[in-house]
């Protein structure tokens, strides 16, 4: 049983740390518009980045396998964000497009980023990988039918995201439970799976309680969140730059 001391002193605290967060919100909605802007254009200078370095690994033979086919990623990226940036900016109506490309391009997102960590984890188990894979995809395929295409599926987005990030903890948890022999800060592999796992664990719990808040707080504050989730998608493709560098540095060595 908690003294009274001890528990003015931990309200003292919850409420010190919920004045910050408020300071936070309320200091994003001043400037809320504008930061958004920032934030959004920086994910899209550094997946056009990404894209661009990527393209050096086309027909690549001498860099890592598993990187060799690592430039569709940004690619694909970058045909998904290119009607999205003209409606975020110019064409409003746009959305009409982009919304529904976002959605559907959810299934390559996951597949890509899990069969890519799936070949480099140390010890395969296909079978059960395979399962884990089919299970998720099942699960997204499933929600993305319970709206609207032309709507954000925020749930969907939950699902792919919670699945690569169940895959990135097997692939630490094998790396690190046996003794690495690779340098990690040269490791390409380590790099995408660091970027998918950071950004992927942060989205989580925003795409999943996205549709909840919607409506039941001020929309500035449902700015700040997806702000939070848009840099963190911005940094995974920092990673990526990080690891096409690193393959191509490998083959100047």
């Amino acid at each position: 049983m908690c003294s009274k001391g001890k528990t003015t002193y931990l309200e003292d605290l919850f409420l010190f740390f919920f004045l910050i967060f408020k300071f936070i919100l309320v200091s994003f909605t001043s400037m809320n518009k504008s930061l958004g802007y920032i934030i959004y254009d920086f994910q899209a200078l550094l997946m056009f980045i990404s894209f661009i370095v990527s393209l050096r690994l086309i027909n690549n033979k001498k860099i890592p396998e598993y990187m060799q086919g690592f430039y569709w990623y940004p690619i694909i990226g970058i045909v998904v964000l290119i009607p999205h940036f003209l409606a975020f900016h110019f064409f409003k109506k746009l959305y009409f497009v982009s919304i529904p490309i976002n959605n559907i391009s959810l299934l390559f997102h996951f597949s890509f980023l899990a069969f890519f960590i799936i070949q480099v984890i140390p010890n395969k188990k296909f079978f059960f990988l395979k399962v884990l894979f089919f299970i998720f995809f099942s699960l997204i395929i499933y929600f993305l039918t319970t709206k609207p295409l032309k709507d954000y599926n925020s749930s969907a987005f939950a699902v792919a995201n919670l699945g690569l990030v169940i895959f990135c903890i097997i692939y630490y948890y094998q790396l690190f439970n046996n003794i690495p022999i690779l340098n990690l800060r040269n490791e390409a592999s380590f790099w995408v799976i660091t970027g998918v796992f950071f950004c992927m664990s942060i989205n989580i719990p925003i795409n999943s309680i996205i549709d909840y808040l919607w409506g039941k707080i001020p929309y500035s504050y449902l700015s700040f969140f997806t702000s939070v989730g848009v840099l963190c998608y911005s940094i995974m493709h920092l990673f990526f730059i990080k690891a096409c560098l690193c393959s191509l540095r490998l083959l100047k060595s």
